[in-house]
């Protein structure tokens, strides 16, 4: 098993060298910023406001400024490669360990060699997995610092980041390593097997994760009055939104009925007449004698999901990343083990 994993080294150098400096780069550059934050002492006290919008706390202009101008240059970036590089090194890492060998036919001598092709695959898989997952968590461990960090303004992770730091993220290196292991094990050439293995990735994250939030999100979602949600009631994602009169039933859980504007409108009409024309002297008229018409009440209403509901969709996401990786992790085993030598 040694002798294998040294073998793996030296067939793969580049590509763990490679994932090793993205690793440190990303890792240096996200502890530099949220060491930034924490140097600046910024106060949470200064991004109180009045019911006007106005600062409470006198001088806190100039250090909110630097605030988010550490927040746009530096976390940004930062933020960026918490979301991308992860997943990039579990595709360098996972492609070549199968195809690479396929590619340059040493595969079939070392299945001739072999009593056990599984035995050779996990000699190959088993350095591979520990560098992502070890990366992953250190990653995942400083990406939570950032975050944490950043959250003295009012800043916290959207939906798109749920990958992006703690366990999720060691989840989401898992899974890119299982696809690309079982696309190289499939197609047989490291090229095609990584772009088919990157496509899948993407169209995960872009496609299955928000269709996954999105189910989550209508069984989490309240609707929340607009007046509230000022008054500091945070969320993460927004639902459905309407203005509604709660003087009448709702359907569907809604906080009243619909409000239709152009039931106000015959209302109106129907008391005052048509409306002029706008910037003419008649329109003024006309306004006053319509605001004194009797009329359906309506609020302003958010369909919202609560930020404190933000770790159900980390553990949902954890739990289907891992399950994938894992599952293409172990299907690249009976493909090797069925596949004919080249």
């Amino acid at each position: 098993m040694l002798r294998g994993v040294w073998l793996t080294y030296r067939m793969h150098r580049f590509e763990v060298l490679l994932s090793l400096v993205l690793l440190g780069v990303l890792a240096i550059s996200v502890w530099i910023v949220t060491a930034h934050i924490r140097a600046a002492a910024f106060a949470a006290s200064c991004w109180l406001t009045d019911s006007d919008g106005n600062l409470l706390k006198p001088g806190c202009g100039a250090l909110m400024d630097r605030y988010s101008a550490i927040a746009t240059s530096e976390a940004g970036p930062a933020r960026a490669g918490l979301a991308l590089v992860v997943p990039v090194v579990g595709l360098i890492l996972g492609v070549p360990v199968v195809a690479r060998e396929l590619e340059l036919r040493t595969a079939s001598l070392a299945w001739s060699l072999s009593l056990r092709r599984g035995r050779w695959l996990l000699s190959r898989l088993l350095p591979m997995l520990a560098l992502v997952l070890v990366g992953a968590i250190v990653i995942g461990w400083l990406g939570a610092g950032l975050f944490q960090a950043m959250e003295v303004g009012h800043l916290t992770p959207s939906l798109s980041e749920v990958a992006s730091y703690g366990p999720t993220l060691a989840a989401r290196g898992l899974m890119a390593l299982g696809i690309a292991s079982l696309a190289g094990a499939v197609i047989g050439r490291t090229l095609p097997a990584l772009l088919l293995a990157a496509m899948v990735v993407i169209a995960w994250s872009v496609v299955a994760v928000p269709m996954v939030q999105g189910v989550l999100s209508e069984s989490r979602a309240l609707w929340v009055n607009q007046g509230d949600e000022q008054n500091g009631v945070g969320y993460i994602a927004r639902v459905d939104y309407g203005e509604f009169d709660p003087s009448r039933p709702g359907v569907n859980g809604e906080p009243g009925a619909r409000f239709d504007p152009d039931e106000r409108y015959r209302l109106q009409v129907a008391a005052c007449g048509s409306a002029p024309a706008d910037g003419t002297p008649e329109l003024q008229v006309w306004s006053v004698c319509a605001d004194r018409v009797p009329a359906p009440m309506d609020e302003s209403w958010d369909k919202v999901v609560p930020q404190s509901d933000y770790p159900d969709y980390q553990i949902a996401e954890f739990g289907l990343e891992g399950v994938i990786g894992g599952a293409a992790l172990l299907l690249t085993f009976p493909v090797v083990a069925r596949r004919r030598p080249a």
